[in-house]
């Protein structure tokens, strides 16, 4: 599959999403078939901009302070 057609795959889903809800905003990753050993990334949304902008922030906020807890637990010095 070319960029062109992963751009236009995820923009039909995008749409056909958006059918349905307020908002989307979709991401995917995947090596890049024009340049080795990169990751080509696409996003595409659609809908209410300022609520895909929140919603990304507040998934951010949330995986990072899981990371925060997982590494306060995952580093405790072992008692004796």
């Amino acid at each position: 599959m070319t960029t062109e057609e992963a751009r236009d795959l995820v923009q039909k889903h995008t749409l056909e999403l958006g059918e349905h809800f307020e908002s989307v905003r979709v991401f995917v990753t995947r090596a890049s078939p024009e340049e080795h050993h990169d990751t080509q990334a696409i996003d595409n949304g659609t809908g209410n901009f300022y609520a895909q902008l929140g919603q990304i922030k507040e998934w951010l906020e949330i995986q990072e302070e899981y990371q925060r807890l997982w590494a306060a637990e995952h580093n405790k010095p072992e008692e004796e």
